[in-house]
């Protein structure tokens, strides 16, 4: 037993070099019993769905379907070794990683602003397999699996997801290798997400009054590209999203001594559009419908002062967000004097 251990040491490197896998089987089938011949490797490629005979029944098509389609690298299976090694006798490639695949691939790091790490830094089989693979562009691994081998996994309990991103479809925003785009994006933020957002885009495009964000494209200063506990993947709930830029109103609201509940609550998108609309200050609806979504008109109708106030709207008066007084009345509303009441039975001197 000792003296076939030694020669197997002294033979097996010199019987197994190169890149055919029939010498490999022939060297070692010859010493061991039960090695699997190349054509039964799981690996091979699946057979051509259009070659099979009629009348194959249905057992046998789905193990045909199930399969993998092997992909394969073409200076391997055209057993081109020397292509990327010093040699078919040798694992050591020519150059270093990245050099040895842009002697075929186009670099495509080119004049770019942002590179993938592991591309800058010419670890290209990290990703790819340098020979065969199940997967298309033969990645090791799919969609979310390859990318969570280096990238944090998404929080699991998170209430809301972007559908892309809960379906490990990565590549449909980020490019994997490099961008002119801050976290590798396809696209700049604003272009990318409104590729698929298509009604908002239209709504932004057409629309007489804008949100500053929206309008320039930057919607990842107010939602999430991954997951979020907000609504709408908000980065933070619409009140303290809001005051993040409105930071004025949020002083004056802490101060006030009566404030609007909607605007007390963080309910800005409840009057206001996010992106944009056709009503002045991003209202939803103009003056005074907006109003009337809380407030009926009829009891409001019965209050005297409102009698010829309804064409000015309901802002010439109150303050739609907070005020001195608990009808959050302006300033100048305040000072304006007491509507009289009508006199009844004759004026007073007239009565004396």
């Amino acid at each position: 037993m000792r003296r076939l251990t030694q020669i197997l040491l002294i033979l097996m490197p010199g019987l197994l070099v190169g890149c055919n896998s029939e010498k490999h089987y022939k060297a070692l089938s010859f010493f061991f019993d039960g090695v699997p011949a190349p054509a039964a490797r799981t690996n091979a490629p699946a057979a051509n769905l259009t070659s099979i005979p009629a009348g194959t029944n249905a057992a046998a098509m789905a193990a045909i379907a199930l399969k993998p389609q092997i992909v394969s690298h073409p200076p391997f299976s055209d057993h081109k070794c020397g292509e990327c090694h010093e040699s078919k006798y040798s694992v050591r490639l020519k150059g270093p990683q990245k050099q040895v695949c842009f002697e075929c691939h186009d670099d495509f790091l080119a004049h770019k602003k942002v590179v993938h790490q592991p591309v800058d830094n010419g670890e290209c089989t990290s990703c790819h397999d340098p020979h065969e693979s199940p997967n298309k562009f033969l990645l090791v691994k799919t969609g979310q699996a390859l990318c969570m081998e280096c990238h944090d996994p998404f929080p699991k309990g998170a209430k809301f997801k972007h559908a892309p991103a809960e379906k490990g479809e990565c590549l449909r925003c980020h490019n994997p290798h490099a961008s002119d785009s801050k976290g590798l994006l396809a696209k700049p933020e604003g272009k990318l997400c409104l590729g698929c957002h298509e009604a908002i885009s239209k709504q932004i495009q057409t629309a007489k009054v804008k949100h500053q964000p929206a309008e320039n494209g930057e919607c990842l200063s107010c939602h999430s590209p991954h997951q979020s506990d907000v609504k709408h993947l908000l980065i933070k709930p619409p009140g303290k999203l809001c005051w993040d830029c409105h930071d004025d109103l949020e002083k004056q609201m802490k101060e006030a001594k009566y404030t609007h509940q909607p605007a007390a609550d963080g309910d800005c998108d409840s009057c206001h559009s996010p992106h944009a609309v056709d009503n002045a200050a991003l209202l939803l609806k103009p003056i005074p419908a907006v109003c009337y979504e809380c407030h009926e008109k009829a009891d409001l109708e019965k209050i005297p002062a409102h009698k010829d106030a309804w064409e000015t709207g309901c802002i010439q008066c109150h303050d739609p967000h907070l005020g001195k007084d608990a009808k959050l009345l302006k300033a100048a509303a305040l000072q304006a004097p007491a509507t009289p009441k009508p006199a009844s039975g004759g004026d007073a001197e007239g009565s004396k």
